[in-house]
């Protein structure tokens, strides 16, 4: 297997950025090799040296991994600040899925009564968190080296808020005897956009995988 083969089979993230990472590896290496061509060596002798030179397979990955990690992160930060910023319209003004509840003859609870209050200060708190780590893992990215550790808080975060919000949500229609139009209307806006928050989380999770796990999940040295 050659060098960039085996970087290949080592990474694990969104493949735009994959495929930039192995294109930069290839085009450093295409150069060290030309250079050292030019200056006398054998194109195969080169090619070692300028992999030797690069630096070993797993160190590399390690470091790329990170930066495929960072890049899955901000995906999913970014999905998922998209869903909750449109849970305000959802729940009260525009489609308001809490008046259609009310409607449904809302019982008159403390436990119904904490349930429209979570969905909407929750909701925010949600909100907040979910921009906090888009800026992270983008614009302050560039001063402070977030790394695997955000990237995974960020895929953690993504999880808490998909099973709490459709679990809050989920309460105040169970509560209000809602109609099965507004059950089937709620999955459409609120499960669906979230499903793929999850997805992009679990991907995201991956691409954060510790460094030892980085090449075949092998610890190595100083990893």
């Amino acid at each position: 297997m050659t060098y960039l083969a085996q970087l290949d089979a080592a990474l694990t993230g969104p493949r735009r950025a994959k495929r930039d990472l192995l294109q930069e590896a290839s085009d450093h290496l295409e150069d060290a090799t030309a250079a050292l061509v030019d200056a006398g060596w054998s194109e195969r002798d080169a090619r070692a040296r300028a992999e030797a030179d690069f630096g070993p397979v797993d160190e590399i990955a390690d470091a790329y991994q990170t930066t495929l990690a960072v890049a899955a992160s901000r995906r999913t930060a970014l999905i998922l600040s998209a869903v909750l910023v449109c849970q305000p319209f959802l729940w009260d003004q525009g489609v308001n899925l809490a008046g259609l509840a009310d409607e449904g003859k809302a019982p008159g609870t403390w436990w119904y009564a904490m349930l429209d209050q979570a969905i909407e200060y929750g909701g925010f708190a949600m909100l907040c968190a979910a921009v906090l780590g888009l800026v992270a893992v983008t614009v302050g990215n560039r001063w402070v080296r977030v790394g695997r550790r955000l990237a995974r808080g960020t895929a953690i975060l993504t999880f808490a808020c998909s099973l709490l919000l459709p679990a809050m949500a989920v309460g105040m229609l169970v509560g209000s005897s809602s109609p099965v139009s507004l059950w089937l209307f709620a999955g459409l806006l609120l499960l669906l956009p979230l499903l793929a928050a999850v997805v992009s989380a679990g991907r995201t999770l991956a691409a954060a995988r510790p460094e030892w796990q980085v090449v075949h999940g092998v610890a190595h040295p100083g990893a």
